[in-house]
């Protein structure tokens, strides 16, 4: 059964603003539905904040994966020049909404500002779940790695695993061989 969009958003907002509805009431109405295929890429318009919820995306630096978001997860596009490609790693459904949007209610509604600010703060924690990544051993860092993403083989290729975790192709394959996958 499909959820209503309030449904939808309450996954992102209940834990930081539990009256989301009452406190910002033009902020669903700000948020527009959006869908991808596998392999389209989000629009990289600096400042748009997505919020995935079905599917799977891809960020990357140049060809080098730097972070794989869930549903269930916010994308926050740089608000400056930078050199990532945000790529659908299987058929997605997103809400969007512009950082100037959010802006424009910010000023006569400042819990906006705090909104944003407990989403940003969970960007920054899911750009530091590589830097502990690549901080691990390397035995490690294949359950690090699938605790988090139990289902990530099925979207990615090994050589773009081995690359995200920081190891060899023959490390990996190791690893693979070792726990039967």
């Amino acid at each position: 059964m499909r959820r209503n969009k309030h449904a939808q958003l309450d996954l992102f907002f209940k834990d930081i603003l539990p009256h989301w509805r009452e406190d910002i009431p033009e902020l669903s109405s700000l948020l527009e539905a959006e869908k991808f295929v596998k392999g389209e890429h989000l629009v990289n318009d600096w400042g748009d904040l997505y919020l995935i919820t079905e599917g799977i995306f891809g960020k990357y630096e140049k060809t080098c994966p730097v972070r794989y978001a869930l549903a269930g997860e916010s994308l926050m596009i740089p608000n400056q020049k930078h050199n990532y490609r945000f790529v659908a790693l299987s058929d997605c459904q997103t809400f969007r909404t512009s950082f100037r949007q959010l802006e424009a209610i910010n000023a006569y509604n400042p819990k906006v500002f705090y909104l944003y600010a407990h989403l940003k703060d969970k960007q920054l924690g899911y750009l530091d779940y590589r830097h502990k990544l690549l901080s691990l051993h390397n035995q490690d860092k294949y359950d690090f790695v699938f605790d988090h993403y139990p289902e990530l083989l099925a979207y990615i290729t090994q050589k773009e695993l081995a690359q995200f975790m920081g190891i060899s192709m023959e490390l990996l394959r190791r690893m693979m061989r070792d726990r039967a996958y």
